[in-house]
This record gives C-alpha cells, sequence and structure tokens, in this order.
C-alpha cells in the first residue's frame, strides 16, 4: 500500500532566492549534455505496446 504524500516544504530566505536565480539562468553546456543523453536514453528503453487487436482486424 502507497504512502500519503507528505506535505510540501516552503523554501524561504537564501534557499529560496538561491534557487530562483538558478531558475533564471540559461542552461549551461553540463545541463545540455545531460538533457541530451537523458533523451537517448528514455528514447531506448521505450517499449511499443501491441495488443493484438491490430492483427485479428486485418486477417479479415
Amino acid at each position: 500500500m502507497a504512502r500519503p504524500i507528505g506535505i510540501t516544504p516552503t523554501l524561504t530566505g537564501k534557499d529560496a532566492k538561491r534557487i530562483l536565480k538558478r531558475m533564471n539562468e540559461p542552461p549551461t553546456e553540463k545541463d545540455k549534455t545531460f538533457s541530451k543523453k537523458l533523451k537517448e536514453l528514455s528514447e531506448k528503453r521505450t517499449v511499443p505496446f501491441k495488443t493484438g487487436y491490430e492483427n485479428k482486424n486485418t486477417e479479415k
């Protein structure tokens, strides 16, 4: 059984300023490389889903 979702923390002070500053900066080369690798991995892990329903309709 899943556990209930906890309360999302509210950031204030230095933490909030640091996160907002980072969000407003353009992505670095390291960020772009990571994003590209992540996209490539996600494409490799995609599994096509077939129900078999398509074959039944084409045989008629």
